[in-house]
């Protein structure tokens, strides 16, 4: 009896140890092979020395990050723009600046993973605040935006705001990305605009980026770069970049028109 315990005993004991030389020879092939160009350019491939949350928020940017492509009637005309995908009870929208759009919503085209999308109609304009919110085709490729959870709340905007605050952005700056930004909240603007000023990089192409706070809510656009004055001349300041507040956005055009489909009741 007791030479058969011996023997199961042994048994047991080569199993777990072949059981775990194949499982360190497996995971040592496995760190050996390359990962395909899907693993390697993936949105879930972010740095691990961001914390968790901070992960997800830039999973979030850049899973709505889009590209718009504006055509003017001439055809002379042409600009590139950045932009963030947003849904609304089973409708799209692409929110942008206004200042890139140089033509109407049938020359206008959203650009994702290598596929263009139609823009059905601008829903909701604004030239002073300089934002545009077109509704748009679905884009199976991108994840959307709530409209309705996707942007800060009550006192959450005080911490959105709140000087030295993490935020991230994902655009396509001189026609480049879809390239992922950090930043901090710097201060505000001081001649009677709500604009955000944050430390980042900007560049031609980045207007329209969606900007996420650290809690991953959508709290602004990128609009411009700074420009300043020196004794060598006009220089560009592109890290001081300036930020259009979400809270600017006129979203009731959006739920206007779920009235007219039937889809709301009012």
């Amino acid at each position: 009896m007791r030479f058969i315990k011996t023997i199961l005993t042994r048994a047991i004991v080569w199993g777990l140890a072949a059981s775990l030389v194949g499982i360190a020879i497996w995971s040592g092939i496995e760190n050996a092979r390359l990962p395909d160009r899907e693993t390697l350019r993936g949105d879930q491939n972010i740095s691990r020395q961001l914390s968790y949350s901070e992960r997800k928020v830039v999973v979030k940017s850049r899973q709505s990050s889009v590209r718009i492509m504006s055509l003017s009637i001439e055809g002379a005309g042409m600009s590139s723009m950045s932009g963030t995908y947003f849904s609304l009870l089973g409708d799209y929208y692409v929110v942008t600046v206004m200042h890139g759009i140089v033509g109407p919503c049938e020359l206008t085209k959203i650009m994702a993973d290598g596929a263009h999308y139609d823009c059905l109609e601008y829903v909701s304009v604004s030239t002073m605040d300089d934002y545009v919110v077109m509704r748009v085709e679905e884009i199976p490729t991108k994840e959307p935006i709530s409209v309705i959870w996707g942007l800060p709340h009550g006192q959450q905007w005080k911490q959105s705001h709140a000087i030295m605050t993490q935020v991230f952005y994902t655009g396509y700056p001189n026609t480049l990305g879809p390239l992922t930004l950090r930043g901090e909240v710097m201060g505000y603007d001081d001649l009677g605009g709500d604009y955000i000023y944050i430390r980042s990089y900007a560049w031609m192409g980045a207007s329209g980026s969606g900007v996420f706070d650290e809690s991953g809510k959508y709290i602004g656009y990128v609009l411009a770069i700074d420009v300043g004055q020196t004794e060598f001349g006009i220089q560009i300041l592109e890290n001081v970049v300036t930020i259009g507040p979400s809270y600017k956005i006129d979203w009731t055009p959006l739920f206007k028109n779920l009235t007219e489909q039937g889809i709301l009741t009012p």
